[in-house]
């Protein structure tokens, strides 16, 4: 079985094993895509940085599947469990990294998708202002950001211990709050100025950011591959009282 093979064998496997996870996932795209439609009718902009924030913390997590490994990783360390698992298998460390990033691109693609398609039909601000050609040059910029940092937190879900994801993940969203909190005290909106710019046609901050994407998997393929190559797989089990 050759990598392409088997990277596909293994993300087949694991999103028909999560097709409940993926029906939550989507359904929560949508929550975020509804509660989202009054702050792009916020005239007055006051609220503009809350959608920078959801956007740039949201957008990259949506690439993960909303299911009891996802939840739970902090005090169950299930991936370390599945990996530790899989690698008494013969399943070699290619085909395991390459498979679940073809699981990011999938998921992220369909929730995203629906994401996006929702607010461009609700949205009278993106309709009314921004043709189709635009919007998805304003599209393609946050699919790409988001896939790029979806490989970083990948680097830390399979990498790492469950407890050392979790604080990963924290420290993310604390940095992410303060640069918005920072932009929306000097009325800097990073939303409102990527639509400004894809309004006006500037296709090239989508071409950075599919320039940046490229370069993300390609280093975070090797990087999360040697780092899988010297990672322990054992896991502190609880001690029942």
């Amino acid at each position: 079985m050759n990598i392409r093979q088997g990277a596909w064998h293994i993300a087949k496997h694991e999103l028909s094993r999560d097709w409940l996870g993926i029906v939550f996932t989507v359904l929560f795209s949508l929550y975020l895509a509804f509660i989202t439609i009054a702050v792009y009718n916020d005239t007055e902009q006051t609220t503009s940085w809350l959608l920078d924030l959801l956007f740039m913390v949201a957008f990259p997590s949506l690439a993960f599947v909303m299911n009891k490994t996802t939840l739970h990783f902090w005090r169950e360390d299930n991936f370390t469990g599945k990996l530790a698992e899989w690698r008494t298998l013969p399943i070699p460390l290619s085909h395991l990294v390459i498979g679940r990033m073809i699981q990011l691109v999938i998921v992220l693609t369909l929730v995203l998708t629906i994401f996006f398609t929702i607010q461009y039909v609700l949205v009278d601000r993106l309709h009314e202002h921004l043709s189709v050609g635009a919007y998805l040059l304003y599209v393609v910029f946050w699919y790409f950001y988001a896939l790029s940092m979806a490989v970083l937190y990948a680097y830390f879900e399979i990498g790492h211990s469950g407890k050392t994801y979790a604080v990963f993940c924290f420290i993310y969203v604390a940095v992410f709050v303060l640069i918005c909190v920072g932009f929306g005290l000097t009325h800097v909106g990073i939303v409102d100025g990527l639509l400004d710019e894809a309004e006006k046609g500037h296709w090239w901050y989508s071409a950075a950011a599919l320039v940046v994407c490229i370069l993300t998997m390609y280093t975070g393929y090797w990087i999360i591959k040697r780092r899988l190559k010297q990672r322990h797989y054992t896991k502190k089990m609880p001690v029942s009282s």
